[in-house]
């Protein structure tokens, strides 16, 4: 890919380091699409640091001298790849580095995720019961129409929303669920209340997709930006399924290991 690139110095929420971008003949490739690869350059070579925010759209269409529709273009592109984030309000941030998730039997959220020093915070969404559809009661071994509990959540880190769960448990065997959840948000407390001490993964499956308007209004980000969904099954000691979670990542937010 040709990009022209001399970033200056300057700090990353001014206009100084768009100092050095100089278009080329349309015929050789789109305004937006030059800007775009600029900005990505500026990503790639460290000018621009993760978390860092973005100039706003008017002075920075002013600064290259292109219209904000020319602009929006390639900021639109680069969100829905996940390279940046759009915060309602306060403007447009380099997304952070993604950090690794360790997949393990019986560990909390917060453990499992290596943020390399972020906080990681925790959005309850949807706490209710309702009685299971096919889908959950195949997932569950349970029979339609039995009681369970619906939790969805929005994972932060840092304060970027990184990841959304909806997990559905069998409410006959977690009774108090409301409850003990009440006290800290965690599921693993629930368990434990509940003379479940030990679980473990018997399942996990991942695959890509785009978010939908939904998930890009609780994920920070452009409808259709890549993403990763996951689908995963908790067991107790003797096998018994006591939790079916499905889940939806920004694509470069976390790296799985397992």
């Amino acid at each position: 890919m040709n990009r022209s690139v001399r970033a200056q110095p300057g700090s990353a929420n001014g206009v100084s380091g768009f100092d050095g971008l100089i278009f080329r003949p349309r015929r050789d490739a789109p305004i937006w699409q030059q800007i775009y690869d600029y900005i990505l350059s500026l990503i790639d070579s460290g000018w621009l640091t993760p978390g860092g925010q973005l100039p706003g759209e008017v002075h920075l269409a002013e600064k290259l001298g292109v219209t904000r529709i020319t602009l929006r273009r390639a900021l639109q592109q680069l969100q829905q790849e996940g390279h940046l984030t759009s915060r309602k309000g306060v403007g447009v941030f380099v997304r952070s580095l993604p950090s690794a998730l360790v997949v393990r039997d019986g560990s909390r959220f917060a453990e499992s995720l290596r943020a390399d020093g972020k906080s990681v915070t925790t959005t309850t969404t949807v706490l209710e019961e309702e009685f299971a559809d096919a889908a959950a009661a195949e997932q569950l071994h349970l029979a339609v129409g039995a009681p369970v509990v619906r939790l969805r959540r929005v994972r932060s880190a840092n304060g970027q929303p990184i990841y959304i769960s909806t997990k559905v448990f069998p409410a006959g065997v977690l009774p108090d669920f409301r409850t003990v959840y009440s006290r800290r948000q965690s599921v693993t407390d629930v368990f434990i209340a509940h003379s479940i001490q030990k679980y473990r993964r018997a399942e996990t499956r991942i695959s890509g997709g785009f978010a939908t308007p939904d998930e890009a209004s609780l994920l920070a980000l452009t409808p259709g930006t890549p993403v990763f969904r996951t689908s995963s099954i908790n067991t107790d000691a003797s096998g018994n399924r006591i939790e079916w979670a499905r889940g939806c990542w920004l694509l470069t937010s976390v790296d799985f290991v397992f």
